[in-house]
């Protein structure tokens, strides 16, 4: 598969470039179902964590890009998969997200639904991948990547603790489980964040 092809080559020289460091890099590993979330401010973005995770992660595109047989042979020889293939109209992607995680599969989701506008700041989630985190019950594996990371040529990023959709449904049992999980979201991102910051010089943070 011309994902895994693409590791080889590419994973070797985006070390070389970027000179990553990943904090909690075994946060990344997992078997089974499980949904991979993070901050979303480049194209690149869903290379990079590619290439940084051990485990081959399926992401959802545009279905406009799989409407010719040769874009899509290649867009799904690497991991991607048209969002409108879970059947009915917008919530299609929900659908089918979920049916990727039914069947075992590692499936990578940014919360804000597009890339942020501003470049230094995250922009507003939608509670999308709460809902499906809580309809598939899977384990979250919440990642932030510093968005400075391609002008600064090293790449920094910092994996977070598991957030089981269940646990967080328990311990607020006032609020709606998918707001609640909604929250929990914002603020491991917003925390990851800050600990993104510090892994740089003073002078080259961001004021949060």
């Amino acid at each position: 598969m011309l994902y895994w092809f693409g590791k080889i080559i590419i994973v070797p020289f985006f070390c070389l470039i970027f000179r990553p460091r990943v904090v909690n890099w075994k946060g990344l590993r997992s078997k089974g179902p499980v949904m991979y979330l993070c901050n979303h401010f480049s194209l690149a973005d869903a290379v990079a964590l590619a290439a940084m995770s051990p485990r081959g992660i399926r992401f959802m595109a545009l279905e406009k890009l799989f409407v010719k047989p040769l874009p899509n042979a290649f867009f799904r020889s690497l991991n991607m998969l048209p969002a409108g293939e879970g059947g009915g109209s917008h919530l299609g992607p929900v659908k089918r997200a979920i049916a990727l995680l039914n069947e075992g599969y590692a499936f990578g989701i940014f919360p804000e639904g597009h890339r942020s506008p501003v470049y230094t700041e995250m922009d507003a989630f939608e509670k999308g991948a709460a809902f499906i985190a809580l309809r598939a019950n899977v384990p979250i594996i919440p990642v932030y990547m510093d968005p400075l990371s391609w002008k600064r040529m090293k790449f920094r990023m910092v994996v977070g603790e598991r957030i089981i959709p269940e646990q967080v449904k328990a311990e607020c049992p006032g609020q709606k489980p998918v707001d609640a999980l909604a929250d929990r979201i914002v603020d491991t991102l917003n925390t990851l964040r800050v600990e993104t910051e510090e892994l740089m010089p003073p002078r080259q943070r961001r004021k949060v």
